[in-house]
């Protein structure tokens, strides 16, 4: 199928604003970085199936333009009306583009074409951008004027921040669930690709559930040789019908285990629950996080691969490595500062849950929490205010006026002087309380 092209948006500009804005969003890069991502998203889909839901995760704002604009190309109409949370982030990351394109000096515009082009590239996508955004838009709603600092000069925090006569640095850092993680998803999956026949043969010789437990000994990488040794493990663990298969690129155990008392004992595979099949993992089999492939006949038969690494995450502690680089390099410390962090992969429950699940032993206070109070403890961040984590919030409709909301959980620092001071607690009252954070991406830009 064709690519379709923006400049069919030509004709209607002058039905609507927000046609209008989309096309000077991407006439900042022009059609083509576009479409050569457009073109990626489709090759890195047909290589490997098992992407599909990565894809959608990492570069859900350029798949969702692609399927609107196919969507036009059939119709002959483009879908304006918002009917998902993917297209209201869409809407809203090109709304804040071209509005803060158009109030950025010449040197700015060009480092924000540069940021979108980057964002364009492969596999990076535009999530620490759309982070920024999303963050300049929540400061605004809160009264602020917003100085793009970091685009308009290069270098330092992301933003100024000023209101009733207080000046703000507002640094923003993003992070995947592949921070500090020893198996990176997007390589797993390509191991799952490698992994899949093989697994598959097991399931159509069994009658029963067969559990399949690779343990790699450290980090996962991209490397060819590395996949293809798992995998030659993994077949001659298979073949050879042994408990343990043991090679210098991995160790591959085979146990059975009791469908009837799985979460594969349903008539449907749409019954068969993620969460279940986790839980039944974690409880079952001792990974709490597991990376599994899986091919199932419902209340049959089961065969599950599951593939760990015999060395511990530390997500906190890469979270905690890349925040203090940033404090260290962005902000000037002459005024208060805030990092607003945002951990894209989590719900907003498993974003207050991430501390208990690094092994925290005290009831009362999460590992996120602690991570950041040891952060903060530095007389040389005392520049900071605020450490805030957000997770992406839920879409809502209230009168007329869409936007979105989530927790928002952030620790204020006590050694900063303005500690008490409530003109900076943009994000709510209470240390380490969920707060809702309302951000209308679309609705109040002036």
């Amino acid at each position: 199928m064709e690519i379709p092209r923006f400049m069919r948006f030509d004709a209607d500009v002058k039905d609507t604003d927000f046609l209008a804005l989309l096309v000077r969003c991407c006439q900042i890069t022009g059609q083509s970085a576009w479409d050569k991502k457009f073109e990626w998203l489709r090759q890195e889909r047909r290589s490997n199936p098992f992407l599909h839901e990565w894809l959608h995760e990492r570069h859900a704002i350029e798949i969702k333009l692609l399927q609107l604009l196919l969507q036009q190309q059939e119709t002959g109409h483009f879908p304006l009306a918002i009917t998902d949370e993917e297209q209201y982030r869409l809407y809203g990351f090109v709304a804040t583009v071209a509005r803060a394109h158009e109030n950025l000096s010449l040197a700015g515009r060009n480092r924000l074409r540069g940021m979108l082009l980057d964002g364009l590239k492969s596999e990076n996508g535009l999530m620490s951008l759309q982070h920024e955004m999303t963050t300049a838009v929540h400061l605004m709603t809160r009264g602020f004027d917003v100085e793009f600092n970091d685009m308009e000069n290069g270098t330092g925090v992301d933003y100024v921040a000023r209101k009733d006569g207080i000046e703000i640095e507002v640094e923003c850092k993003m992070f995947t669930g592949d921070v500090g993680r020893q198996i990176h998803k997007r390589r797993v999956l390509s191991l799952h690709k490698a992994l899949a026949p093989i697994v598959e043969r097991v399931y159509e010789s069994a009658h029963r559930g067969i559990f399949i437990r690779v343990t790699i000994p450290g980090r996962l990488t991209s490397n060819d040789a590395q996949i293809s040794g798992i995998a030659s493990t993994v077949s001659r663990g298979v073949l050879a019908g042994t408990a343990t298969t043991h090679t210098d690129c991995c160790d591959v155990s085979i146990r059975d285990f009791d469908i009837a008392s799985s979460p594969f004992a349903v008539n449907r595979i749409e019954d068969i629950s993620r969460k279940d099949v986790a839980a039944f993992i974690g409880q079952k089999f001792g990974n709490a996080n597991p990376n599994l492939v899986i091919f199932v006949s419902p209340g049959r038969s089961a065969t599950v691969a599951m593939v760990e690494s015999a060395r511990a995450d530390m997500v906190l502690k890469g979270i905690e490595r890349q925040l203090r680089d940033s404090s260290k390099g962005q902000f000037t410390a002459t005024r208060p500062g805030i990092l607003a962090v945002q951990l894209y992969d989590l719900t907003p429950q498993q974003l207050i849950d991430l501390g208990r699940s690094d092994g925290s032993t005290l009831r009362s206070v999460t590992g996120l929490q602690l991570m950041t109070t040891h952060l903060l403890n530095s007389h040389n961040r005392n520049n900071i205010h605020t450490v805030v984590y957000t997770s992406h919030g839920v879409v809502k409709s209230d009168g007329g006026v869409i936007s979105s909301s989530g927790p928002a959980y952030f620790v204020r620092n006590p050694n900063n002087p303005a500690y008490d001071d409530q003109r900076y607690w943009i994000f709510g009252t209470q240390d380490g309380a969920p707060k809702q954070s309302s951000i209308a991406l679309l609705d109040h830009w002036g």
